[in-house]
């Protein structure tokens, strides 16, 4: 019996070393760790929304790949959440009361993540130990706490076939052609980036968006691309990251994307995980395989985005371009630097202001 017992037990052990992947070998201690407390917890939760990191497919996407990397058998339970300032409310407020966190990983752009960073709600992690020489301070932020997945531009996009002109600037908005022809966000997205003292200022970006508002003949959501190729509205300004418009126009839809030479700024998404995820270890191994090598060709197969900084990025090539037609380099607009743009995120919420009043008037 007890030989039968340490043959089973052999044998066992030899189908697990089988089932791992070759590239188990070069894991490093610490990420082997983490892919077997995973495993362990046998799921990640995710709750974003259908046009973010592509909703329930893209979830899909990333358990099958992160299982075929690490030899894990992960079930990735993707949910229908709010928008990104809205999420974040519900896992800071999850948090603040003890309870479970909705989501093992929250998704959030730069100004959403500096919002956070006061009630300490996300668990720092060994990214470096995970992945040496990638997850380093070009990808790692805030204490080892938030892990970038994309960079962002500041830019708008317009439908090519019916616009009255090309745009090439965000001032190019406030001619006669595109008076009623142009939409904007409820939201006043990228506002507070235009309103920064490294673009137009304070004092100018709100004297744009009182006068924006006249041209503005509706509002949508960044991930409506249907509105603008429809011709419902003929540009979107601003398109926070517009990743959903890249997908279109690779699809073929009449549209361009443009980023402004009068606001070259660049931000970035975030992954954190909630000190009270349900699933600690799962969101981790999840934030880490996003900003890896496989996880980062994967993020741009479903976003058409990724992290500029990072050697081989599609994002960094086209940055590095623009840079070079413009003459000028683009602000990093990171967590820290949306901490301290105070008077541009003032302005932002100023902006979002004189918007709504806009859209309680175009109601009557």
């Amino acid at each position: 019996m007890r030989i039968s017992w340490i043959k089973t037990l052999a044998s066992s052990a030899v189908a697990l070393t089988m089932a791992l992947p070759a590239m188990a070998a070069n894991m490093t201690p610490e990420l082997k760790a983490l892919a077997a407390a995973a495993d362990k917890e046998g799921e990640i939760l995710v709750m974003w929304s259908a046009s973010t990191m592509g909703g329930p497919k893209g979830a899909k996407v990333f358990e099958a790949r992160m299982n075929k990397e690490y030899g894990t058998n992960l079930k990735i339970k993707w949910a229908p959440g709010p928008s990104m300032p809205r999420m974040g409310n519900r896992v800071a407020m999850s948090y603040t009361n003890s309870l479970p966190s909705p989501t093992d990983v929250y998704m959030g752009f730069s100004r959403n993540m500096a919002t956070l960073q006061k009630h300490k709600i996300f668990a720092s992690a060994l990214w470096g130990k995970y992945y040496p020489g990638w997850l380093d301070k070009r990808v790692v932020e805030q204490n080892d706490t938030l892990i970038r997945v994309m960079s962002v531009t500041l830019g708008f996009t317009y439908n090519t076939k019916l616009a009255p002109f090309p745009p090439t600037k965000v001032s190019d908005f406030l001619k006669p052609g595109w008076k009623g022809k142009v939409a904007t966000t409820p939201y006043a997205a990228g506002f507070e980036q235009l309103a920064a003292k490294e673009v137009w200022g304070a004092k100018k970006g709100i004297e744009f968006v009182e006068n924006f508002t006249n041209q503005i003949a509706g509002f949508m959501r960044c991930s409506e691309h249907e509105r603008l190729t429809s011709g419902e509205f003929l540009a979107l300004v601003f398109d926070c990251s517009g990743d959903s418009m890249m997908r279109a126009i690779a699809k073929g839809a009449p549209l361009a994307r443009v980023v402004p030479s009068d606001a070259p700024l660049v931000s970035y998404f975030y992954f954190g995980v909630p000190k009270n995820a349900v699933h600690p270890n799962g969101g981790k191994l999840l934030a880490a395989y996003a900003g890896s090598k496989d996880g980062q060709r994967t993020v741009h197969e479903l976003t058409a985005g990724d992290i500029h900084t990072l050697p081989g990025s599609v994002s960094g090539k086209q940055i590095r371009a623009l840079e070079a037609k413009f003459g000028t380099k683009f602000v990093d607009a990171d967590v820290n630097w949306q901490l301290a743009n105070k008077a541009g995120n003032k302005a932002q919420k100023q902006a979002k202001k004189i918007m709504r009043k806009a859209r309680k008037k175009k109601k009557k």
